[in-house]
C-alpha cells in the first residue's frame, strides 16, 4: 500500500488571496451629551491575485494477488489546490464519515494514513512555501500580522494602566494618536488615582506607626474618663501647648478607634464623651 499524489490543473483561479491592506475605520456615537469616536480596523476589499492553477490529488494505491492474478485498489483521499496546501491540512478537505469507511476498506488507522500521505506531501508543501515567500502577497500578509500583533500588545498594556475599552478611543491600529484630548483626560485621571493611592498608603502607614509605637491601645481608660470628663465639659478653652496637642491627638485616635459605637455596639455614650474631651483639649 502506498500513496500517490497526482498533479492536476484547476479550471478556475483561486479568488481568495490575502487582502492587500489594513484600513483604519471608525464610528462615532453619543451617550447623553458626550460624543465619542472609536477607531477600528478592517481588511481592504481588494485581494491579491493567485495565478497558480496547480492542484494535487491525494490517492492510496494497493496491489495484491488473488487467484494468481495481480489486482489493484485505489482510494481518493482528497484534492487540494496549490494555495490550499499553504493554509489547510488534508483533513479539512474531506468528509470524516467517508474517511472512516475508506480506512476500514484499507484496513489501516488514520495515523497510519497520514504518515504515508505526509511522507509524499511534505516535500511538495516545502517547495510551495518557498515559492510563496517570494511573492508580494506573502510580504503583505507578514506585514499585516506584525501590525496586528503590535496593536494587540500596545492595547493590552495601555488598558492595563488606563482601563478597559480605552485604547481604541485614542489610537488607531497603526498606533497613530487620533484623540489627544481624550488621552490627556485618561492620563490626568490616572495621575489623580496614583496620588490618592499614595496619600492613603502614606496616611495608613503613619497611623499604623503611631499606634504601634505607643502603649495607648492597652491603656485602661475608665479612670481617665472619670478624672477628665467633668473638667472640660462645656468648655472650649484649652491650655495645652502644641506639643501636648500632638500627644492628645494620638490619644484621641486610639480612643475613638476603641470606643466607636460600631466597635463597642453600645449607645454611643462613650464616643460622645470622647468628642467632648476633644473639644476641651482644643484639637
Amino acid at each position: 500500500m502506498f500513496v500517490v499524489i497526482q498533479k492536476l490543473k484547476r479550471r478556475k483561479a483561486n479568488p481568495y488571496g490575502t487582502c492587500k491592506e489594513l484600513i483604519v475605520d471608525s464610528y462615532t456615537f453619543t451617550i447623553g451629551e458626550v460624543t465619542k469616536t472609536k477607531y477600528t480596523w478592517r481588511h481592504s476589499f481588494e485581494r491579491f491575485e493567485r495565478p497558480k492553477m496547480d492542484a494535487y490529488k491525494i490517492m492510496v494505491h494497493h496491489s495484491y494477488r488473488e487467484n494468481g492474478q495481480v489486482k489493484k485498489k485505489q482510494w481518493t483521499i482528497c484534492t487540494m489546490s496549490y494555495y490550499t496546501l499553504l493554509e489547510f491540512w488534508p483533513g479539512d478537505c474531506l468528509n470524516s464519515k467517508l474517511l472512516e469507511v475508506k480506512l476500514q476498506e484499507m484496513g489501516i488507522s488514520e495515523s497510519e494514513l497520514w504518515d504515508m500521505v505526509y511522507e509524499k506531501l511534505d516535500p511538495i508543501i516545502e517547495r510551495i512555501k518557498k515559492e510563496f515567500q517570494s511573492t508580494p502577497e506573502y510580504k503583505a500578509k507578514q506585514e499585516q500580522e506584525k501590525i496586528l500583533s503590535q496593536y494587540h500588545k500596545a492595547k493590552k498594556e495601555f488598558e492595563e494602566l488606563y482601563g478597559d475599552n480605552t485604547y481604541d478611543f485614542c489610537y488607531d491600529v497603526f498606533g497613530t494618536l487620533r484623540n489627544r484630548e481624550y488621552l490627556i483626560t485618561l492620563v490626568d485621571a490616572q495621575e489623580e488615582r496614583e496620588k490618592k493611592s499614595s496619600y492613603y498608603s502614606s496616611n495608613q502607614s503613619n497611623h499604623s506607626g503611631s499606634y504601634s509605637n505607643n502603649d495607648y491601645s492597652n491603656y485602661d481608660y475608665s479612670d481617665f474618663f472619670k478624672n477628665f470628663s467633668g473638667s472640660y465639659q462645656g468648655s472650649n478653652q484649652s491650655n495645652y501647648s502644641e506639643d501636648d496637642k500632638k500627644v492628645l491627638k494620638k490619644v484621641y485616635r486610639v480612643l475613638s478607634k476603641n470606643f466607636h459605637p460600631d466597635i463597642t455596639k453600645d449607645d454611643g455614650e462613650a464616643m460622645k464623651l470622647i468628642n467632648k474631651l476633644k473639644e476641651g483639649w482644643g484639637i
